[in-house]
């Protein structure tokens, strides 16, 4: 008896731990949610958070379409939910897309911001229209 109520009183605790260990090692979607990028700071953080060290070129005031429908913007679109990134919440407003040319690449990347916030990204190659998603991988839609 006195062996059954020591495996009652340890056995919870330890499938507990278990439990919590097993959950903790789980690779989690990283958040991108109201990823600040109102600087030029911001925005160079982000590029190195995805692993790439880039210099800006230019930028120009955009307006995101209300509607994305040619094959371009929509893949587009669909490329920055699968970033998790709120391009859709600012459809028919105002933003920057930034240029940037990433070093040791033959690859630019254009982050697009709205009040502040980055909303789009993506990379491309200047003289192809494909698009890649922020590892330099083509991005089709399914």
């Amino acid at each position: 008896m006195k062996k059954y109520l020591t495996y009652l009183l340890i056995l919870p605790p330890a499938l507990l731990c278990i439990i919590a260990v097993i959950f903790s090692h789980q690779k989690k979607q990283p958040s991108t949610d109201n990823i600040k990028a109102s600087t030029e700071f911001d925005r160079h953080a982000w590029l190195l958070t995805q692993g790439w060290n880039a210099e800006l070129l230019n930028s120009r005031a955009v307006t995101i379409p209300f509607e994305f429908d040619n094959i371009d913007y929509q893949t587009y679109a669909n490329l920055q939910i699968q970033q998790r990134l709120p391009l859709e919440n600012y459809a028919g407003k105002r933003g920057v897309l930034y240029t940037y040319q990433l070093e040791n690449s033959p690859l630019y990347a254009e982050l697009l911001t709205a009040d502040g916030i980055l909303i789009g990204a993506q990379c491309y190659l200047p003289e192809e229209s494909i698009t890649l998603d922020m590892q330099g991988k083509e991005f089709k839609i399914n």
